[in-house]
């Protein structure tokens, strides 16, 4: 198992929550409820010089992603500042569901070359 970034596992083996790291989770939160962009937050990571999960001078979309979609934080940011970022990231997701539940674009592209009727 791995531990969640702003944890650490404790002599019992309990996780319990790292400061230091815990404020850059808040921070990552903070900053994606203000507007930014998941390339923008791996942006203001790097030039922060705030080290990756994995160690790497550079986080990941997909790393950051992961994190704000993790329901372990509520625990250092508190349950509204979460549903409000899941909030945020459904209504700039572009993928709609079926009535199967499979996902699919909601806006079908066509080619311009197609007659229109």
């Amino acid at each position: 198992m791995r531990i969640p970034y702003g944890f650490k596992l404790t002599s019992i083996g309990t996780l319990e929550i790292n400061e230091n790291e815990a404020e850059t989770v808040c921070m990552i939160f903070d900053y994606y409820l203000a507007g930014a962009s998941l390339g923008k937050v791996v942006d203001m990571l790097f030039k922060k010089q705030i080290l990756s999960p994995t160690g790497k001078a550079k986080w990941t979309r997909a790393a950051v992603d992961h994190l704000l979609s993790n329901s372990k934080y509520i625990a250092i940011i508190g349950f509204e500042s979460f549903t409000d970022v899941q909030f945020e990231k459904s209504s700039q997701c572009n993928i709609d569901y079926d009535k199967a539940g499979s996902p699919r674009r909601s806006t079908r592209y066509v080619s311009p070359s197609m007659l229109q009727i």
